[in-house]
């Protein structure tokens, strides 16, 4: 009996160590340093540019580029996960020359961890609040006022927007393009479909990002943040073909946001092609929205 009992004892260990070692392999690699190279030039958006570097609410030190027109207005672009400021998967320079092009200041950054920017770890919006907000305090120094500014996310950088949105009261306009509202359960199916890691492995992930690493992933929750900003009016952004979040998370968004926002769905686009589906529409719809809601 006792024999058994040590088999036993040693089989339960022996398990917990295989998931927990597991368990935080994975939370070591889905928060590590991402997107460190910058393949594209500045000169596909604008020959009239320049390197700028500041500074994180916790004092990274985050490096972009800034186009410059002779607008007071200015979009900061916020890339997501996996992604720097070139966000190949968003089309991100063809988006910023286009903006560019209709007299829009523009600035494009790598949030932390990733291209140029100082940080060790992504933490899924949580703490790449800090990069918003410390873009926008550039954008301040810059002379820049608040109100003829607006935030262009999308993936995780529009539910970073979204997390910091109860801070962003100065700000002109906000586009959300391609949210969720609770980012928890998208990761735990992203690693199951990407990665074919098991979902009974999520306790043990998050226990070491949001406790051991100190990241909170699993606070991500934008949708709690909307009530906070009753008056604040919204340009949702969603492909119809989403295979990541689905357009019913936008439309979420939408409900608890003041009625006077917007959603518009992109029917041939997948996760973040809401560009590269329909550049006319996307033109449009942004174009519009921030005419009407920065100042002159």
């Amino acid at each position: 009996m006792k024999r058994r009992y040590k088999i036993v004892l040693g089989l339960i260990i022996f398990s917990l160590l295989i998931y927990f070692s597991f368990s935080f392999i994975v939370a070591n690699e889905m928060t590590k340093r991402m997107a460190p190279r910058l393949d594209v030039s500045p000169t596909h958006v604008s020959e009239n540019y320049e390197d700028i570097e500041f500074k994180s609410t916790d004092n990274l030190t985050l490096k972009g580029w800034l186009f410059k027109t002779d607008s007071r207005k200015l979009v900061i672009m916020v890339p997501g996960l996996t992604q720097n400021r070139i966000n190949t998967s968003y089309y991100a320079t063809s988006i910023g020359k286009e903006l560019v092009d209709s007299g829009y200041n523009l600035m494009m950054y790598d949030p932390r961890a990733t291209g140029l920017s100082e940080g060790n770890r992504v933490s899924y919006g949580k703490f790449e609040v800090g990069d918003v907000l410390g873009a926008l305090e550039f954008a301040k120094n810059r002379g820049f006022d608040l109100q003829n500014t607006a935030i262009l996310g999308d993936s995780t950088g529009a539910i970073t927007t979204l997390i910091a949105v109860d801070q962003l009261n100065e700000v002109g306009a906000l586009v959300i393009d391609t949210a969720t509202t609770n980012y928890k359960p998208f990761i735990i199916r992203r690693l199951w479909t990407e990665k074919r890691i098991p979902t009974f492995f999520a306790p043990g992930i998050f226990f070491f990002t949001d406790t051991i690493l100190g990241l909170k992933i699993g606070e991500v929750k934008p949708i709690e943040k909307l009530s906070l900003v009753p008056e604040r009016r919204f340009l949702y952004l969603h492909g119809e073909q989403d295979e990541i979040f689905p357009e019913t998370e936008s439309k979420k968004l939408l409900e608890s946001s003041n009625s006077s926002s917007k959603l518009v769905i992109f029917h041939n686009a997948r996760h973040i092609e809401t560009f590269k589906s329909d550049p006319d529409l996307f033109r449009k719809e942004v174009l519009e929205f921030l005419e009407e809601e920065l100042g002159d």
